[in-house]
């Protein structure tokens, strides 16, 4: 019985340990980003937004989301194929842009005239899961500038690996 008991818990133990959940460290461009609840009520999105503007009105916001993937050979070229299949049901005049177009990490671009929004999405393969990063900007001035500027910032993001003695950051962002 003791054995049954104890084989039990280090399998619920071992299952724990597999849906642990990826941080990540990302500096915002600047101050005044503060979290807000999720637009459409996803509970695991982790939403920001700045200084003044919150989830039911904003111009810019980034959303960070892990995708569990229980095909351990999907990719995250795959996941963000997905997301853009989403995106092509809410914005129909997009014509998307890879930025990057790797397996382990790619990003995308696209604007909608229509919905006079763009939009910069990058997925990477993280520890747990695939990683999507995304910001969007319903009002842009369709400059590449907020093109190079964003695509660099979202490349930033990585995840955080802790090391021994180290001080932790205040920059971190722990996805569920």
């Amino acid at each position: 019985m003791k054995k049954i008991f104890i084989s039990l818990l280090s399998v619920l133990l071992l299952q724990t340990v597999c849906f642990a959940k990826d941080i990540l460290q990302f500096d915002f461009p600047n101050d005044g980003w503060h979290k807000v609840s999720s637009p459409d009520n996803v509970a695991s999105k982790k939403c920001y937004v700045p200084y003044n503007q919150s989830a039911e009105s904003y111009t810019e916001m980034l959303v960070f989301q892990e995708k569990v993937i229980k095909n351990i050979d999907l990719s995250a070229l795959a996941i963000l194929d997905r997301q853009l299949g989403k995106d092509k049901n809410n914005y129909m005049d997009i014509s998307p842009e890879y930025v990057k177009r790797d397996f382990d990490d790619s990003m995308v671009a696209f604007c909608s005239k229509i919905k006079n929004t763009c939009v910069i999405e990058r997925a990477f393969k993280g520890n747990s899961g695939i990683v999507l990063v995304s910001y969007i900007n319903k009002a842009p001035h369709y400059s590449q500038n907020m093109f190079g500027q964003w695509t660099n910032i979202l490349f930033q993001t990585k995840v955080y690996e802790p090391k021994t003695g180290e001080k932790v950051p205040n920059n971190l962002i722990e996805l569920d």
